[in-house]
This record gives structure tokens, sequence and C-alpha cells, in this order.
């Protein structure tokens, strides 16, 4: 692994904020209203954010979940941004306890990870969110109460949550925060990921994301499935010092600067 090729990708050609999440993880002085300023422009009325953040369309759970996480990550958790983000989700949660997209923005031809109406959406959505705020300290909210039973209602006998490999691992996350790292749930759903991982061979951004569920859960870096994550998004760093997402990935620096945080947790380098 080369930090310093990675480092230098994202310096040539990364966007102003994503130079400042560079910074951030770096322990560079930074300026936090460079991010508040890009959050707080983008961000809809009603605390949401746009649908694949584009200015002026429909709030979307999946971006306002995922600018959350940005939120976690850059320490700016106290601003008014995250106030209104963290309304707007708990406003957007359903009866049943789910997160779903409105049904509205299938206007916008969402992918077939992210349909409204689909338990599969439902699912890895809901893991997310939840995974968010119970790192926000609303691990004893009625609003995580009640997802964390929806979650349990889709987990068959094996330990796997519903839908996407996604589900399994951001629930992992959860319960890892809420029951601890050696809890049933955590253990079942591990043992599910590491049969189905070659799934994610190629897939930078997926390990990425993967590797930083199992850190908040406390999973150990030793643990035999996150040495084999570690090992295999390592392998996949380019020549020119960047990770990918595939072949098709429209944004190299934010996982590059994905791959990098998490490794850094776990103290790689």
């Amino acid at each position: 692994m080369n930090v310093e090729k990675a480092i230098g990708f994202v310096e040539k050609n990364g966007t102003e904020l994503e130079k400042c999440r560079l910074n951030y993880l770096l322990g560079k002085e930074r300026d936090d209203e460079i991010p508040l300023r890009y959050l707080r422009e983008l961000q809809n009325d009603d605390g949401g954010f746009p649908y694949n953040n584009e200015k002026g369309k429909l709030s979307s759970v999946n971006s306002t979940s995922g600018n959350l996480s940005l939120i976690i990550e850059l320490g700016l958790t106290t601003s008014e941004v995250c106030r209104k983000t963290i309304k707007y989700l708990l406003s957007a949660q359903g009866e049943d306890g789910s997160w779903d997209e409105d049904p509205t923005i299938n206007q916008y031809n969402p992918p077939f990870w992210n349909m409204p109406g689909d338990l599969k959406t439902n699912m890895w959505l809901t893991a997310s969110t939840v995974n968010d705020l119970t790192q926000l300290g609303y691990r004893k909210s009625e609003a995580v109460k009640k997802a964390i039973q929806f979650l349990l209602k889709n987990r068959d006998a094996e330990g796997k949550f519903f839908g996407f490999l996604h589900s399994t691992w951001l629930s992992v996350g959860v319960f890892g925060q809420l029951e601890g790292p050696n809890s049933e749930f955590v253990k079942k759903a591990l043992k599910v990921i590491e049969r189905n991982i070659d799934r994610l061979q190629d897939n930078a951004g997926d390990l990425a994301w993967c590797l930083g569920s199992f850190y908040v859960a406390g999973i150990s870096r030793e643990h035999p499935l996150v040495k084999k994550c570690i090992e295999r998004v390592i392998k996949l760093q380019a020549d020119d010092g960047a990770w990918i997402s595939g072949a098709e990935d429209a944004h190299p620096v934010s996982t590059t600067i994905s791959v990098l945080k998490v490794l850094k947790m776990f103290r790689i380098w």
C-alpha cells in the first residue's frame, strides 16, 4: 500500500470538500466552514438532502443518511445542519420502524437498490440510518427501538438480514454498538458475510463500507474476516494511488478517502 500516492491522488483530483475530508483525516489544520457551507447550501428546507445530492431535487433518505455520515466523519455533529438532518430522518421514519424512499423520487428513475416500496431498500436504508443515529447517542430512543424490531423481524435463522449483503454488514455495526461485538446477532451475521465476501472482490468502496461497520461494532482488526477484507482492499490500490468501486466508479477520490479513512481507523497506517 502506498499512502503517499493515495494522498497525492486526492490532492491532485479532489474537490474543495474532498480536500477538507483529507485534511481532517490527516489531522491538518482545517476550516469547518467549508463543509458547513457546502451542506447548508445543499440542504432542503425540510432538513433532508436532495436526491443524488443535486440541488433543487426532492429530499431522499439515501442522500440524507449519506450526508449525516459525512457530518459524523467531519465532527460537525453539534451544528444546526446536523440538527435539521436528524429531525428530517426522524420525521421520515415509517410506522413499522423502517426508513424508505418516498415514491415521489420515482420521477428520477432510481437504481434497483434504492427503489421506493422495496423491502430490500427498506432494510439497508434502515440499518444505515440506525447505525448513524446510534453513534449520535440515540440508542435508547423510540426511533431506534422501533427500527431494531423491524430489522430483527426481517432476519433469518442463519443471522442474515433480508436483502442486499449491505443490510447484514450495516446491521453488524448497529448490533455491535447496541449488544457488543460478541453478541449472537453479530457473530451470526459475520458468518453470513464471510460466506459471501467474494461478492465484494473488486469493489474497494463496498469493502471500506463493510470495514467501517466492523469498526463501529468494536470488532478487532485481528478477526479473520477483518484481516481478509483489509488485505483484499489493500491489493485493489491502482498504480496512480487511487481506489475505485468497480470499473464505473464516478467518484474515485471519495472512494480513495473512504479507504484511507477505514485503514487508518484500524491502524494500518
